[in-house]
């Protein structure tokens, strides 16, 4: 099946650009893989999420949740 879309220069340009920029031939290619490139980009900030975690643990320890303090705060106020 086959879908027409229309959109402006400027978004199409912006699409060949990002497409070129990631090693693809045309615009079609790079969104045929959109999906798979969408996961790829998550699990990659996910990954530096967990990493910077890890790193502020070495760095400062288990901190405790705040939340109860909070709490308590609030009901002082």
């Amino acid at each position: 099946m086959s879908v027409t879309l229309t959109v402006s220069e400027k978004t199409y340009k912006k699409l060949e650009n990002v497409a070129r920029s990631r090693g693809f031939e045309d615009v079609g290619k790079f969104l045929d893989e959109w999906d798979e490139l969408e996961l790829a980009n998550r699990h990659e900030i996910v990954d530096g999420i967990l990493k910077f975690h890890e790193e502020m643990k070495e760095k400062y320890g288990v901190t405790p949740d705040s939340t109860e303090i909070i709490r308590e705060d609030r009901m002082r106020g």
